[in-house]
């Protein structure tokens, strides 16, 4: 479980910047609580078994649970659905994975159930971007944070600094949300009215703001993102990419600080 308390320690960025750490706000009463439910359906039957053999969650949830103070606890539930959806439910304090949805990306991405050691990596990095997205979203309820934009676009942007910080092990999961985005801009583009007026924004629009704080947090590493053949960032959105992701830092490092277990 080491490397989970490194990758939530990193995600502190308080330690990164150098800042130090603020007095706990808040005392600790609860944990996240992690839930697998087996599903009726077979077909999900491997989604929940990867899930149970691995442990990636459970550890990533204990990581989580040693470093952040939390007011209550917080349920995180696997679960079947009857729709492909992840959702936060602030009455009843927990974080709905369905099933569905992640066997959905799974189809588009062509994992091989037959592989379990591939299969298992690919559930993770499927599952990962959209866990932190709606653990997000748990956290601005619990913390009250004080966030001024719409709050997808806030949590979106959680997500994808908790996996930057996390660093090249987590690359694949983020690259994993990414494309997801960008399948759900081609299915979105196909629709005769686009949702111009929903809560989060299209999923082009989130395809490459999360491109473009991938690209400011390294430049030079993803420089065929704005250069290269298949290159898909405009060079007149990626020069200000550098300074919105330390921009995004900051303002992460500022509002978790309150929130870290004091050693």
């Amino acid at each position: 479980m080491a490397w989970v308390r490194g990758f939530c320690m990193s995600l502190g960025l308080t330690m990164v910047l150098g800042y130090p750490l603020a007095a706990q706000t808040i005392p600790d009463q609860g944990d996240l609580l992690l839930y697998y439910i087996e599903p009726e359906d077979p077909q999900f039957l491997p989604i929940y078994e990867s899930l149970e053999r691995t442990e990636y969650f459970l550890d990533l949830v204990e990581g989580f649970n040693e470093t952040f103070v939390f007011p209550q606890d917080i349920g995180v539930t696997f679960v079947e659905c009857n729709e492909a959806n992840a959702f936060y439910d602030p009455e009843n304090v927990e974080i709905i994975m369905c099933y569905e949805l992640i066997d959905a990306y799974l189809h588009i991405t062509g994992a091989d159930s037959g592989d379990l050691e591939a299969f298992d990596d690919a559930v993770f990095n499927t599952a990962l971007f959209t866990f932190l997205h709606e653990l997000g979203h748990a956290l601005v309820d619990q913390y009250q944070l004080p966030i001024t934009g719409r709050e997808e676009d806030v949590v979106d942007e959680f997500a994808a600094m908790m996996l930057l910080f996390g660093g090249e092990e987590f690359e694949e999961a983020l690259i994993q949300g990414i494309l997801q985005f960008e399948l759900d801009a081609e299915w979105q583009s196909e629709l005769d009215e686009i949702p111009y007026w929903g809560e989060h924004s299209t999923s082009a629009q989130r395809f490459y703001t999360i491109s473009c704080l991938t690209f400011g947090s390294d430049p030079e590493g993803y420089e065929h993102w704005v250069y290269g053949e298949d290159a898909f960032l405009p060079e007149e959105r990626a020069v200000r990419c550098p300074a919105e992701f330390s921009q995004k830092e900051n303002t992460w490092s500022l509002l978790l600080d309150p929130y870290f277990k004091l050693d």
